[in-house]
């Protein structure tokens, strides 16, 4: 059964902080996973009278995979190098329910909290 992991900027300043190629340096490093896909997020149609849905993809990318331990630790891996090549980046990481926030910072507590979620999502089956 495979599951659909989304990597959202925490807040929209930021995703016009990054710029498009790196989102796409991102992408590219996570399709070099054993993903199924990556790509913006699926996004339903907007409400009536509001302003189109695409401005809210900027910043997001959605990851669908199989819920397998070693696939989503190195998808974290991945993440965690790529915000930590810039402090300013800042991410959250959303597969059933379970979030995990990561930050440019590395830090023993990242690494712990990285390792908690890791094992929340199993916890949680496929």
């Amino acid at each position: 059964m495979s599951g659909e992991l989304s990597i959202v900027a925490v807040r929209h300043d930021e995703a016009a902080v990054v710029p498009a190629w790196r989102w796409e340096a991102l992408r590219e490093d996570l399709l070099a996973l054993d993903v199924e896909r990556v790509g913006p997020p699926a996004l339903g149609p907007a409400p009536p009278g509001s302003r189109s849905a695409a401005a809210e993809a900027v910043g997001a990318l959605a990851i669908a995979l199989q819920p397998a331990l070693p696939v989503l630790e190195a998808v974290v891996t991945v993440v965690r190098d790529w915000i930590g090549r810039s402090d300013r980046r800042s991410v959250v990481l959303e597969l059933r329910g379970n979030r995990l926030e990561l930050t440019g910072v590395d830090s023993a507590d990242q690494r712990r909290l990285a390792e908690e979620w890791l094992a929340a999502v199993r916890a949680d089956g496929p």
